[in-house]
């Protein structure tokens, strides 16, 4: 997935995995570049404990990662399986040959129009997982790789329950923002506009988790009282009136 120069630790503590021959580790005891039978490469990535339920596979998490295995997207990297070595429980990822995002983005053969086409290409990505109910959840420089024809491919997605496409929006703004300023392109109109989206999603953020905490308020003094609306509006310390239109704009029903 990472590019083979992302290899910098020789796998001195893994030399097999499940039947795969390890040729590197990219993290020690996190991930592996292996050969599987006929030589065929891939990655090996150890599950986070939260992904467990009784020592299995948590249920949400197999359902989660299904859908990934199920994208057959020419813009993401094939997700084989999860796979189990003794007590190491992994996913087996297709490995992408090529650079990732952050190195193809400080080469000096990325001009402008190459970084914008690789942009629109990560965006364009994003907006097909989340079309296909899918947060990546772990977007970053390292995750995406341009391969040796151009062609811009998600790694890693998250394996935890990531729902909020907004944790994607902002990780994807962020992360162009931050390759723009390497390219020293931080004044560009690409740059001011990502700046403004930035701001406006982080408050769209702050509102969101505004009403979430006024909707949770709200329901646990109904609960409290019964359902009472004069109960709870002393509960809350407001009138009655302002109650009403409190449940009308969080959709609460009397």
């Amino acid at each position: 997935m990472d590019s083979a120069d992302s290899a910098l630790n020789f796998a001195g503590d893994r030399t097999e995995i499940g039947g795969y021959q390890v040729i590197s580790a990219l993290l020690p005891e996190q991930s592996w570049l292996c050969t599987a039978a006929g030589g065929r490469r891939m990655v090996l990535k150890t599950l986070d404990e939260d992904c467990l339920w009784k020592g299995q596979l948590h249920p949400n998490i197999k359902d989660r990662l299904g859908r990934v295995r199920e994208l057959a997207h020419s813009g993401v990297a094939n997700l084989y399986g999860v796979e189990r070595d003794a007590d190491l429980i992994y996913m087996a990822w297709e490995y992408v040959e090529g650079d990732t995002l952050e190195e193809r983005a400080r080469s000096s053969r990325c001009g402008r129009r190459d970084f914008m086409v690789l942009a629109r290409e990560l965006v364009l990505g994003v907006e097909m997982l989340h079309a296909r109910g899918i947060v990546h959840g772990a977007l970053k420089g390292s995750n995406v790789i341009v391969d040796a024809e151009g062609r811009l491919v998600m790694t890693h997605i998250s394996p935890l329950l990531y729902c909020e496409p907004s944790e994607d929006v902002q990780a994807l703004i962020g992360l162009l923002i931050d390759l723009l300023e390497e390219r020293g392109e931080g004044d560009s109109a690409l740059a001011r506009l990502l700046r403004e989206e930035e701001a406006e999603e982080v408050s769209l953020d702050l509102r969101s988790a505004r009403e979430k905490a006024e909707r949770a308020t709200v329901l646990a003094a109904l609960a409290r009282t019964d359902g009472n609306i004069v109960k709870a509006s002393e509960l809350l310390g407001v009138s009655r009136p302002t109650l009403y239109d409190l449940m009308d704009r969080l959709a609460i029903k009397p």
